[in-house]
């Protein structure tokens, strides 16, 4: 007996929805830290062009927050103070997180992509 389309599509819909997990804000979800040093470093995250996980937005997660939803080849600001943070990402059901050390009176650029290889000391 053959499936009926409307419920294979739904089936379709479901298990796609599962596969990219709850990854689905683009953009700013909330604010980083706010600096209180008087020189606060520039962070800035690129996420490299892949066509795996094209459509879905990597969310970029500091010490447990979500932060901002980082769309395929976009780039993104912050400022945070020097020190230890812990850095991550959620692509879908795959995550990524490294502690990362930054020093003062550094400006940092960290490229992130699927594979999880944040460095430590960016």
């Amino acid at each position: 007996m053959p499936i009926p389309f409307p419920f294979l599509a739904a089936a379709l819909a479901a298990a796609t929805l599962s596969i990219i997990g709850c990854s689905t804000t683009s953009g700013p979800i909330n604010a980083p830290p706010t600096p209180k040093t008087q020189h606060p470093i520039n962070v800035t995250l690129h996420r490299v062009d892949s066509m795996a996980g094209a459509v879905v937005p990597m969310v970029i997660v500091l010490d447990g927050q979500e932060i901002y939803g980082l769309g395929n080849g976009e780039t993104y600001r912050f400022q945070l103070d020097p020190g230890q943070y812990v850095l991550g990402w959620r692509l879908g059901l795959n995550t990524c997180k490294q502690v990362i050390f930054l020093k003062d009176k550094r400006d940092v650029t960290i490229n992130l992509s699927n594979e999880c290889n944040i460095p430590p000391v960016p």
